[in-house]
Parts: C-alpha cells; structure tokens; sequence
C-alpha cells in the first residue's frame, strides 16, 4: 500500500528570489533582442526563454519528433521537449507543440522548416509551462505564451 503524504511547503522563498533575481538581470537583453509585439503584447521569443532558462541553469532538450496523421486529411509535425535541471539531469517540465501541413504560412514552406518549427513550438510550450509565470517580471504587458506559440496575425 502507498501512503498519500501531503508535500512540506518550502521554508525559505531564497529559490524563487534567485530566479525573480535571473528574469530581471537577464529582461532587458531578452526584451531588446529576443521578443516581438503582437496585438499590443510583448511575446518572448524560445530564443529568449531559453537565455532565462539557462540563467537559472536549465536547458530545454527535444525528446521526439514524428510526422502525425490527425484524420480528415490533416498531416503534420509534433514534437515533444523536456526542460532540464543541467545540475542534476532532472526534468522539470514537459511540452509538445505541432505543426500541420495546412497551416497558414506554413503549408508552402518545406518538410523540415515545419518539423523545426514544431520542435521549437515544443521547446517554447515546456518552458512557459515550468517558469512562464516568471515572465510577469518582464513587464506588464510581457505575456507568459512564447511568440512561436501564437497564430501569425493577417
């Protein structure tokens, strides 16, 4: 039998104080050159999420990348990436991302561009799901999705 025991809540808030400490060292370097503006919003770009990854000492590797056939007729890429604690090899978050062949800006650009892409919209998702909450530093209107993530704007 497996006992349930409720997780100690940390004593000390000096770790999210370091990482706080990192995402401001490191935002106006990743605002000036790894961000773009959609729709009134700053979005980092992965370039720049992984610059604060590894300022905290993570690195974001790719785990899978497979062709995917979603039925009607719609083929693409989806990978999945894992974000890693380069100190201890542990991972800490996880995120897939995909792109299909009938995408918008997309469908015309060649097998491996949409593969990459879905590789990066991967790395982009496991890192905002394990420290984009720390975005908010970055400013008010810095928004916790990697740029890569959003739909390209007509």
């Amino acid at each position: 039998m497996t006992d349930i025991v409720k997780a100690e809540k940390p004593t000390s808030l000096e770790p999210m104080r370091q990482q706080v400490s990192v995402v401001k060292a490191l935002g106006p370097t990743v605002l000036q050159r790894y961000s773009v503006q959609l729709s009134g919003r700053t979005y980092i770009q992965v370039a720049g999420a992984t610059l604060i990854a590894n300022g905290m000492g993570y690195t974001v590797r790719e785990v899978e990348c497979k062709r995917v056939d979603y039925g009607g007729g719609i083929t693409g890429w989806e990978a999945t990436a894992e974000v890693i604690d380069t100190e201890t090899g542990q991972v800490i978050g996880r995120g897939s991302g995909i792109v299909t062949d009938d995408e918008r800006g997309w469908s015309s650009r060649p097998q491996f561009a949409r593969r990459a892409m879905a590789s990066t919209r991967a790395a982009g998702r496991a890192l905002r799901l394990c420290m984009g909450h720390l975005y908010c530093y970055l400013g008010d209107k810095v928004a916790p999705t990697t740029a890569e993530e959003m739909p390209e704007e007509s």
